[in-house]
């Protein structure tokens, strides 16, 4: 039996190496090791870590990673991103605040096509700030948005992190990517809301700007079709039962690599430092996810989700009020950690409890989901904020980028609540 000073040594020490700046791999392997002599008291017991991390990285569902990362790279490397803004605004252009309409509908699409928080946060902050600000919009109707629109990729599929939440966890990957997109649809709702209301308020108005002709939005609306393509790939397969998550993965690959050779923005050169890249992160992620199942497993022997899960069902109400301290571990660990060393150090332990306490995983997914995108934004630590920081003109300041957050948090955090008493959003695609 597991004892509550374990559990403290156990924990403290795995963030304790994490503070200390040591690889998130590393730190689990250390751990690892050591805890493993400690419980089976031999050299000899210490291959179960072995046995472990086979186990993890031979896992099918896994293979959809590398694949997804493949997708986001492709679209990012060879300048799809400018494609999708240019088409956008068009179709939106003559709308009253149309550039920060464009933000929100543009996180969504790179969203279904890049999979990453972060990556799209920076490509929409590097190239939508300076343009908006030109034309007169405020920061608060320009950085709000983009920080908004950037945590879209952690709902919309291919979403990396639903991958790895599934793939650790033992949670169908289909059915929790198809669960984002009823929550996103909610956030990117709320978001336009809010945009509406604010435009309203604002004194200093931006320059108007002259609606294109229909044939104009017609021509944009053309440019964006072989995008379709690679979403359907995806989604689509997923959603029509043709393809497992994993093929879709290869699929949506192809599709991508396909437009991209269509609109003629693919060299050798270019095709070489994605492989590389992509082949680079991946490696990275496999490492951590052989590292962190090990991890899960000697929680397991030791006891401690047994223990855990007892503790909560004795002193908490409902199952409800359980997910909701667990979303609210989330939200605090992702305003000081990436969101896949989020899920590294949450989920091994999470899945467990929340199996033995019989709550829907697919529902726990999408909200751990949120609960991570809402942490990448939220003051003083979120890595979103400091990601637009780093690629915004010099006269936005990081206490500009905090202040304007904080009513996106609030949006997603309403969000958040919405779907923890009403799953259904959250599940009526896949039921």
């Amino acid at each position: 039996m597991v004892t509550w000073i374990e559990v403290f040594v156990l924990a403290g020490a795995l963030f304790a190496l994490l503070a200390s700046g040591i690889p998130v791999a590393f730190a689990f392997g250390i751990l690892n090791v050591v805890a493993a002599y400690y419980i089976f008291g031999s050299v000899e017991a210490l291959s179960f870590l072995v046995q472990a991390a086979f186990s993890s990285v031979s896992n099918i569902s896994l293979t959809a990673v590398p694949f997804f990362l493949l997708m986001g790279n492709i679209f990012v490397h060879t300048g799809l991103s400018k494609v999708v803004l240019d088409a956008v605004e068009v179709v939106l252009s003559g709308v009253k605040s149309s550039g920060s309409y464009v933000a929100v509908g543009s996180g969504a699409l790179f969203g279904a096509l890049m999979g990453a928080s972060i990556a799209s946060t920076a490509v929409l902050g590097s190239t939508l700030i300076k343009q908006m600000r030109l034309h007169g919009y405020s920061k608060r109707l320009t950085i709000g948005p983009i920080l908004g629109a950037g945590t879209l990729s952690n709902l919309i599929p291919p979403s990396v992190g639903a991958v790895l939440i599934g793939g650790l966890g033992g949670v169908p990957i289909g059915d929790l990517l198809i669960a984002g997109m009823g929550p996103a649809a909610l956030i990117i709702a709320l978001f336009c809301v809010y945009i509406a209301w604010q435009s309203r308020q604002e004194t200093s108005k931006p320059s108007p700007e002259a609606g294109p002709s229909l044939r104009a939005r017609g021509r944009a609306i053309g440019s964006l079709l072989p995008l379709v393509i690679p979403v359907f790939a995806v989604t689509g397969v997923i959603y029509l039962g043709i393809a497992t998550p994993t093929e879709a993965a290869a699929t949506g690959s192809a599709a991508t690599l396909f437009v991209a050779l269509a609109y003629r923005r693919m060299s050798w050169k270019i095709l070489k430092n994605i492989l590389l890249e992509t082949i680079s992160i991946s490696a990275m992620i496999l490492l951590i996810v052989a590292s962190s199942k090990a991890y899960s497993q000697l929680l397991a022997i030791t006891g401690l989700s047994r223990e855990i899960a007892a503790f909560m069902a004795d002193t908490v109400p409902s199952t409800t009020v359980a997910v909701a301290v667990f979303v609210g571990v989330v939200l605090l660990l992702g305003c000081v950690m990436d969101p896949a060393s989020v899920i590294f150090v949450t989920i091994p332990l999470f899945v467990i409890i929340i199996d033995q306490l019989k709550v829907d995983p697919i529902w726990f997914g999408v909200l751990f989901s949120m609960a991570i995108g809402i942490g990448g934004i939220t003051p003083p630590f979120g890595l979103n904020l400091f990601v637009l920081k780093g690629v915004a003109p010099r006269d936005v300041s990081i206490r500009d980028i905090y202040r304007i957050a904080i009513p996106y948090v609030f949006m997603e955090v309403l969000a958040l609540a919405v779907i923890i008493f009403v799953p259904a959003i959250a599940t009526f695609l896949i039921r």
